[in-house]
């Protein structure tokens, strides 16, 4: 619980409109569409607008929310084959380029084509910070299970985007060792920048596409607020 009143938000729709966006860019990563995120991201505001008095005093509320969210997908995410998510529907932002925009429509793709085991541990693991005993508890699986999806899916866009690896290092995957400058694959290391692993900032970055693409759109805010409401009132 934080002990800064004034660093959390004052009312749900404030808190609302600055994290919806957010949220919904990390629960495409999870599952790589959009109307699926936009779902379960709505409904996990609705959990967070009916239990507002509680979580409003929590340090970080958005997280909560994340977390609903996160459970509420793999319900029906650990169901489904390999291939059979789609690319997110989402404008390309004005302000990043055609080159970042590839990249980022090429990890997405990377991702839409990996088993949801692989892609929802790897993303909680190496984009969000999850420990492997949170990953383990909240998807119901074992710690070595975790490691080993997580391992695999990072091989995968390790090879898939041309990377090369490194020996292993505290159980981690470390930075590309002795890469030359310049493009490897379809990812352009040396936008990375040194002490980056390149795995994880190629998720970073295409996370940071996707808030980018959301925000490009200006009704996201009011069609996710009216959902949300509807959904609300629905559930009394």
């Amino acid at each position: 619980m934080s002990t800064e009143p004034a660093a959390r938000p004052r009312d749900f729709e404030t808190f609302f409109s600055g994290s919806y966006s957010r949220v919904l860019a990390q629960v495409i990563m999870l599952c790589g569409s959009r109307a699926d995120a936009e779902d379960v991201t709505q409904e996990a505001f609705v959990e967070a607008y009916r239990a507002w008095e509680r979580i409003a005093g929590y340090e970080l509320p958005e997280a909560w929310v994340y977390r609903v969210a996160v459970q509420r997908l793999w319900k029906t995410q650990r169901k489904r084959r390999t291939g059979e998510q789609r690319l997110p529907d989402v404008p390309a932002p004005v302000q990043v380029g055609p080159e970042q925009t590839a990249e980022a429509r090429e990890v997405l793709r990377l991702l839409a084509a990996l088993p949801p085991r692989q892609r929802t541990t790897m993303v909680l693991f190496c984009l969000h910070g999850w420990s492997q005993s949170e990953i383990a508890k909240a998807l119901r699986m074992t710690r070595g299970g975790v490691a080993a999806n997580v391992s695999k899916a990072r091989q995968t866009l390790r090879e898939a985007l041309g990377m090369s690896a490194d020996e292993t290092i505290g159980g981690r995957d470390p930075f590309l060792g002795g890469a030359e400058p310049g493009r490897l694959g379809r990812v352009d290391v040396s936008r990375i920048g040194l002490g980056r692993d390149p795995v994880d900032a190629a998720l970073r970055d295409t996370e940071s596409w996707l808030r980018a693409a959301l925000q490009a759109d200006p009704e996201r805010l009011d069609r996710a607020r009216a959902a949300v409401a509807r959904r609300a009132e629905e559930r009394g």
